[in-house]
């Protein structure tokens, strides 16, 4: 009974299931072999495009912004030490490109999700912090003194670290999404392989039962197998250009490293030499360093070999006149342009290398300011050499040393021209003063002798003025050296009234304004300051001595004193002058410096004495003008103790000097 019953998987001609389950086979895995793979290369061809059009811009515009951040320090040092005003507009339009990344981020941070937004606020906010700091420490404002615009950078460095950090973590994240659709991208093409393999299996399993399927089989096995093979290709291609992102990325890290490195320090000779050691540890296997000298000349100035014996060895060529230059090295200095050399014998020689071996070399010029100072060259290792792909990362390599190093070269000689007129300083303020008191003693006892003829007296006075106007210039010379060296001028501060002042002032310019047709106003009141009586006459000698100089015959020169407030009092100079241009504003307390209009008036000491006289006292001085509406000066001084707490009441104050 057993063998009479019938099987359902037996194979016979009446088996419907030897055809139909096998047609259904084929027609089940052909419909999916289409519909599939349409499917995946759907997603596959979104997740490409969300790739391409939001994470890789993303991507790309916080790399931006992290470059630009890392080239601002490079544009604040630049101008404090050039004081060009290029480098500030360089700075300012580097702001300009972050905010449009900023914006454009916050866009695609918003498509693309994952908590990006998150990471752009950080970098929004520490960027924010960064460059408050910059606009508030008034480092591209002016040009401060090295020690000052030093000190504000190191207070603010963490804000900047935090940016540049920040905007680390945001390129990172946008990478994360790029790399989250790639793998769903592979995850899906995995997917796709395995279902097709499959599929193709059940079909050939199909054909083995209905020959009349096989060529339709074998069809679709043909096209499963190009599909796989388009989506291997497209796989391979993915992979190629995360490899190159990742290079740029590599290159870019270390272009930012590198030109944060350099800009550590203002040091000409260590910036030189971790130039060589950047490119040994990182590129090559030897570098060195030629400038030009002012002859002409090459000069081997830093050397570094990943051998630390030979590179002893090259530390002795260090200072020497480099002569018959290889001709390549010459042509590149004159293109100013990086250049990828085969293998050289003269070339190995002349950068030190010895004479064997098959290796590339990367010659680049030092370029500032269009002229090339000098060339760094770079020998490969024998077993990674150079290709044209290295030439732009040596060409960004070498501007970014070559401004390192002339800014450096700017400091040492700014230093030794500051120390050059403190030499002349010294000279001038303490050598000169013997003879010149001699001078100023024989005068006044000259003076008192009866048997002295009256038109000798009038050579014998003009000898004691000139001799106290110098003896005046040397003290101006000391305070300015105090205040260059960043020191406070010494004060002696006391109760003073402000109509003294005012006194004593009217009666030291009335003659010369008199006799200058100029009209002289002072108005005040009876407040008392806590200042040096002698200091603050300097002040107000110095700032009505500079109006009566621009002040036109028939002008006025107001003089006033506002009552106390909030523990101060504000002085008042102003003239009825031509007024001073508003981009001259800005270097009026400035020592030495003076309009082109006014060089021959003076040494350009008064104001910039003022200002640190005011300083001292805890004051402040600015100026305010209007070409041809004149110019005014306000200072302010603190309030004497006693007259904060209401102990001299304050009464009108006016003096007149008028037109004679």
């Amino acid at each position: 009974m057993l063998n009479n019953r019938r099987s359902v998987w037996r194979v016979g001609p009446e088996s419907r299931w030897t055809t139909v389950l096998p047609v259904a086979f084929i027609i089940v895995s052909l419909c999916s072999l289409v519909a599939i793979p349409a499917v995946v290369a759907r997603q596959t061809n979104m997740m490409r495009r969300e790739i391409s059009n939001l994470a890789e811009p993303a991507r790309r515009a916080a790399n931006q912004i992290q470059m630009d951040l890392a080239q601002e320090l490079d544009r604040i040092i630049a101008f404090q030490v050039t004081g060009q005003t290029q480098y500030r507009d360089e700075y300012f339009a580097l702001l300009g490109r972050e905010e449009r990344n900023r914006v454009a981020l916050r866009e695609l941070s918003r498509r693309l999700g994952g908590g990006l937004e998150d990471d752009l606020n950080a970098v929004m906010v520490h960027a924010g912090r960064w460059h408050e700091g910059v606009r508030q420490g008034e480092l591209l404002a002016r040009q401060l003194p090295a020690e000052v615009w030093t000190t504000r950078m190191f207070e603010r460095h963490a804000a900047y670290t935090k940016a540049l950090g920040a905007a680390s973590e945001l390129e990172l994240a946008m990478q994360g999404a790029i790399d989250d659709r790639l793998q769903r991208m592979r995850s899906a093409d995995q997917w796709s392989r395995w279902l097709t393999l499959v599929l193709t299996l059940l079909a050939l399993t199909s054909a083995l039962l209905v020959a009349g399927l096989g060529r339709q089989m074998r069809l679709l096995a043909r096209e499963a197998v190009r599909r796989r093979q388009d989506a291997e290709r497209e796989a391979i291609e993915s992979r190629n250009a995360r490899a190159a992102a990742e290079r740029e990325e590599r290159r870019s890290a270390f272009l930012a490293a590198a030109g944060q490195q350099l800009a550590t320090t203002l040091d000409y000779d260590q910036t030189i030499g971790m130039l060589a050691q950047l490119v040994v540890s990182n590129l090559a296997e030897l570098a060195v360093v030629d400038l030009v000298d002012s002859d002409g000349t090459l000069r081997r100035v830093a050397s570094a070999h990943r051998d630390p014996e030979l590179e002893s060895s090259l530390a002795e060529e260090h200072g020497r006149v480099r002569t018959n230059m290889p001709e390549p090295v010459v042509r590149i200095m004159q293109e100013r342009e990086a250049r990828l050399i085969g293998s050289s014998r003269s070339l190995i020689e002349y950068a030190g290398g010895g004479s064997e071996g098959n290796r590339t070399m990367i010659a680049a010029p030092l370029v500032t300011r269009g002229e090339a100072f000098g060339v760094l060259i770079a020998l490969a290792k024998e077993s990674k050499p150079f290709t044209a792909g290295d030439l732009p990362l040596f060409t960004e390599l070498s501007r970014h040393a070559a401004l390192a190093i002339d800014n450096a070269r700017l400091y040492l000689e700014s230093q030794q021209a500051v120390r050059a007129r403190e030499e002349v300083l010294a000279v001038v303020s303490h050598d000169l003063r013997n003879p010149l008191n001699a001078v100023m003693l024989a005068a006044q006892l000259t003076e008192t002798s009866p048997a002295l003829a009256e038109e000798d007296r009038e050579q014998i006075e003009t000898i004691s003025v000139s001799a106290r106007r110098m003896s005046r210039l040397i003290a101006d010379l000391l305070d300015v050296t105090r205040l260059e060296g960043g020191k406070r001028l010494p004060i002696e501060p006391g109760p003073v009234t402000v109509a003294s002042l005012f006194e004593e002032s009217e009666e030291l310019f009335k003659a010369q304004a008199s006799a200058a047709s100029v009209t002289l106003q002072m108005r005040g009141s009876q407040a008392v300051v806590h200042a040096d009586r002698d200091r603050i006459m300097q002040v107000l000698s110095n700032v009505i001595g500079n109006a009566l100089k621009f002040t036109p015959a028939g002008g006025m020169i107001t003089v006033r004193a506002g009552e106390p407030e909030s523990g101060e009092v504000q002085f008042q100079v102003s003239d009825t002058g031509p007024g001073i241009p508003r981009e001259h504003l800005d270097h009026v307390f400035d020592p030495y410096w003076q309009a082109k209009r006014t060089e021959r008036m003076g040494a350009g000491l008064g104001l910039p004495i003022a200002m640190g006289i005011v300083d001292a006292h805890g004051g402040r001085i600015w100026a305010e003008s209007e070409p041809g509406k004149g110019t005014t000066f306000r200072f302010t001084l603190p309030v004497d103790a006693d007259q904060a707490r209401g102990g001299i009441s304050n009464s009108s104050l006016t003096l007149s000097s008028a037109n004679n």
